[in-house]
Order: structure tokens, then sequence, then C-alpha cells
């Protein structure tokens, strides 16, 4: 017997994210939850910085009546409200909407949203690891340094010019003209201390992300740990391709890389109190020593019975 079968279902949803066609996955989702019978109710912020609270809010009184909780969005939606339902054993599903979707993809959820609705009635709890850098959880990856400014000004030419290629390359030019920085810093990565210098931090957490990127330490998640991936120092032209390619495709080998699998890695910098990192995409600044750390069965995902592949 599927135990969620009558829970009741909250969707939340951000209207600023995703992609464009937000108001045909709303109707979508609306119809497969009236079509079910099921009790179910679709929240969207009227700003984009009240999601938090907003999820935050929704899980509580989900604890306290015990239902599901749906994220229906992009890679910050679903952090966010992932961040909100993490270690309380709420059943957490996601309507994907964004563009890689590798949360959902990783886990076989399709990415049609009357397809990924219906997967969350009929789908199954799975226990899921996440991870974590001072106290804030992410689920694809978290950066330091080249890569975290390369999405940064990708992001922000996008907004200005839409997506294509011409605006990755003047992306990474721009990046390049601006950041040609090496960090040295102290890593402990689970007791061992280590010293590296490098342009850019880069800490795995989807499994299928880092096939993609075709890494060493794919397997770290499977284990439920942590892929640290430290580029090492390298010609601006070298760098410059990394930049405009806007992956890790091509610096994998291990002349660019050092990599690593750890449970927790602290990550000190001696030279400012705070530094820029990005998490699951999104920028903050965060106080230095860096903790980064393993959460094990934090999320209990809903995946569906017959998952899609993992393409």
């Amino acid at each position: 017997m599927n135990t969620l079968a009558t829970l009741p279902v909250t969707v939340i949803m951000n209207a600023a994210s995703g992609h464009d066609d937000k108001q045909v996955s709303r109707d979508a989702i609306e119809r497969v939850l009236a079509a079910s019978g099921r009790n179910f109710r679709i929240l969207t912020p009227e700003r984009p910085d009240q999601l938090e609270k907003l999820a935050k809010d929704a899980v509580e009184e989900a604890r306290r009546n015990t239902g599901i909780i749906v994220a229906a969005g992009g890679d910050g939606t679903i952090n966010t409200v992932a961040g909100a339902v993490a270690g309380t054993n709420l059943p957490f599903a996601v309507v994907p909407m964004g563009t890689f979707n590798f949360f959902a993809r990783n886990l076989g959820i399709p990415l049609d949203a009357d397809a990924a609705t219906q997967a969350l009635l009929d789908g199954i709890p799975r226990p899921m690891h996440v991870a974590r850098v001072n106290g804030r959880i992410f689920l694809i990856n978290s950066s330091v340094g080249l890569y975290r400014r390369l999405q940064e000004e990708r992001e922000q030419l996008k907004q200005r010019f839409g997506r294509n290629k011409l605006v990755a390359v003047i992306a990474g030019l721009m990046t390049l003209l601006h950041h040609h920085r090496t960090y040295e810093v102290q890593m402990d990565l689970d007791g061992k201390p280590t010293t590296v210098r490098t342009p850019m931090l880069f800490f795995g957490m989807n499994t299928l992300q880092l096939e993609k990127l075709e890494v060493p330490v794919a397997s770290c998640t499977e284990r439920g740990l942590l892929a640290v991936l430290v580029l090492r120092p390298m010609s601006r032209l070298k760098l410059l391709g990394f930049a405009m390619s806007g992956v890790l495709q091509g610096l994998s080998e291990a002349e660019n890389m050092h990599t690593y699998c750890a449970s927790k890695v602290t990550v000190h910098y001696r030279r400012a109190r705070t530094i820029k990192v990005a998490i699951d995409g999104e920028s903050m600044r965060c106080p230095l020593p860096l903790r980064y750390e393993v959460m094990r069965d934090a999320l209990n995902v809903i995946v569906p019975r017959n998952p899609a592949p993992r393409e």
C-alpha cells in the first residue's frame, strides 16, 4: 500500500524562476492534482525574496498535519524549499522547471510537468543525502573562485541579452578580464590538512552532473561523500578555454585537477573574513572558514516507481 496516497500536497512555486512557460506548468500541476482527488494547494510568493519564509511556513504546517511538500521551479527554488524541508522527514517532491534540472534528472523524475506531478502522486519515498556549507544546504554543487564568477556574470548577461553561445563567450572573456586570481587556502579533508593554490574550488553533490563532467570523483556521491575538485593554477589561455566552455570538461585530467572525496571539509583563507560562494548557482557572501559537510538521509524524496532514463 502506498503510505503517501492520502496525504495532502502543498506546491511551492516561484513565478520569478524557471523557464518561460510557468503558467502552462502551473495549469498542468493543478489539473493532475485536481483529477487525483487529493487535497492540495499551490503557493506562490508575491516577491522572490518571500520564497524562503513561504517555504518555512508551509513546512511548519505540514509537520503539524503531515503532508507532502513540492518544489516547482528551477535550481534556486528547489534549493530553498529543500532547505526548509531537510531534517524534518516530510515527503519532498519536485516538479522541475529549470534549465539543467540535474536534481530531477539524477532521480529519474520526468521533466514534463504533467508527468512529474503524476510521478509524485504514484511515487515512493527514498532517503537522500545532501550537503551544506556554513549551514546552507546544496543539492548540486557549491564553488569558490572562477566557476562561481563565471556563473554570476553569465547570468547577468543572459538577463540582458538572452541565452546563446555568444553570451557564453562574452561571459568567459569578462570573467578572465576581471578575475584572474589565485587563492592559497588551507583545507582540512576529514581530518587531513592540505594547502593548495587554486583559482577555483568546486564541491559536487550530484552524481549525474559529475558523470557529465567526466571527472574521476563521480563515484564519491554514490558513497555519500562530497566530490572535491581543486583546479591547479594554469595559464590565462587555458583558463580562457575553461571560461568559454562554462563547464569543467577538458580540465578533469590529473595535470589540471586535485580531486578528493570527503564527508567534511573546512576551508581557511587568511586574507579575508568573508568570501563569495556559489550555492546551487546562487552567489552569496559567507564568513570564513567555510565548513562543508554531508547531511546523511536529510531529505525524504519521492521518486518515480519507474524512473525516467538518467540523461
